[in-house]
């Protein structure tokens, strides 16, 4: 499912930045071509602005939502974790950490757009990088007594029920590794244009190409170093697996290099909410009006966020429901169904079985998911007290 999931991934981001530059069909300015910088451009341009709109709105929500409600779930469990590490003292209970999280949220989200955006980005690209490479070398040095590690999953005292909706979930939480596409298209736009270099799909191409490497090698490792290390019995957070000791402090590090990560991510996937409901207001508001009730959207949105991310603060569960709901429509679905209409390649052909193939089967994988996650979280939810 990893190796699928990256191929899949990776294919899809290709076709969202072909399909980046289309054919003008209004005007002839700017060499007859128009670039949709936005997902929602792409999606209204191929299917019309009524049923365009409504097609991917739902999805798009899910994804900018489910994912900053994710990020405050992991960014509050990080902080605690680090805070504990550092001063065990510290009886705070989680949900304070959310918030306080939240706060810093807050904060961010008074820069205007992706542009300013690009240092916060590239901070929490670098921290991402940082804290799988701990991940990975500390998983190296685990050192288990002979057979005290399980790796046969079915070994595992499951019901069937269980074990089928926990198998379900698992599908879809893969499937939430992969969620730029959501902003690809926003990231494409910022890209410069030079009569010399008037298209940016070659840069944006080698931009992906190098993503995908990166991301690749560390989801990939990651994985491996850490179910060698501890197996079935391993956290939905690999580096709260690891027992205090002397090198309590690396994963103290790993911790905040990951609450710096989910701060700068959590942005780039809250900025085009921002953006969006801005545009519609900016249509009957102008002046200081305009700008209070931007920072009211901002803080509210933070708010409601960091509220729900304390209510269901089930990480394993989340990444299920959110990439069930939200990255298989946009990241593994759309792309190819869009491609479909707007090239409309010849029946049987290998371009029009690969794209109706992962149509059809990630159709499918996002509503096993959808299944697994809720009975996931509806069971986590029998033994959770909200602020206990």
């Amino acid at each position: 499912m990893l190796a699928f999931s990256f191929w899949v991934s990776w294919y899809t981001y290709k076709l969202l930045a072909y399909m980046h530059e289309v054919p003008d069909l209004d005007s002839k300015e700017g060499g007859g071509i128009k670039r949709l910088d936005r997902y929602d451009q792409l999606s209204c341009y191929i299917l019309g602005k009524n049923k365009g709109k409504w097609v991917l709105l739902p999805f798009q929500i899910a994804v900018l939502l489910g994912m900053a409600i994710t990020y405050t779930v992991v960014g509050g469990n990080s902080l605690h974790a680090f805070t504990t590490a550092v001063n065990p003292e510290i009886k705070l209970r989680k949900w304070v950490f959310y918030i306080i999280f939240g706060g810093l949220e807050l904060l961010l989200s008074l820069i205007p757009g992706f542009t300013e955006l690009s240092i916060v980005s590239l901070l929490g690209a670098l921290m991402s990088v940082a804290y799988c490479t701990i991940a990975v070398a500390m998983s190296g040095t685990v050192q288990p007594p002979a057979g005290s590690v399980n790796y046969e999953p079915m070994a595992v005292p499951r019901g069937g029920l269980e074990r089928a909706m926990g198998i379900f979930n698992a599908l879809t939480t893969i499937l939430f590794a992969y969620s730029g596409h959501n902003v690809a298209l926003e990231i494409q736009a910022t890209l410069p244009r030079t009569e010399a270099h008037p298209t940016t799909v070659k840069p944006m191409m080698k931009g992906i190409n190098i993503t995908f490497i990166i991301t690749g090698i560390a989801y990939f490792a990651v994985a491996i170093a850490g179910f060698y290390a501890f197996g079935t019995g391993v956290a939905d957070n690999v580096l709260m697996s690891f027992a205090k000791g002397p090198t309590s402090w690396v994963v103290a590090m790993a911790d905040m290099f990951v609450v710096v990560h989910v701060a700068s991510a959590y942005q780039v996937y809250s900025q085009p909410v921002f953006l969006l409901i801005e545009a519609t207001i900016k249509e009957r508001t102008t002046g200081e009006h305009l700008a209070v009730q931007s920072v009211g959207i901002r803080i509210a949105h933070v708010v409601f966020v960091t509220l729900v991310a304390i209510m269901i603060p089930f990480f394993g569960s989340l990444m299920g429901l959110v990439g069930a709901i939200a990255i298989t429509p946009t990241t593994f679905l759309l792309p190819p169904l869009l491609w479909l209409l707007y090239k409309k390649p010849a029946r049987w052909s290998v371009d029009w079985c690969t794209n109706w193939f992962l149509v059809v089967v990630t159709a499918i994988i996002g509503t096993l998911g959808t299944i697994g996650a809720i009975y996931g979280i509806a069971e986590a939810s029998k033994s959770y007290h909200m602020f206990a």
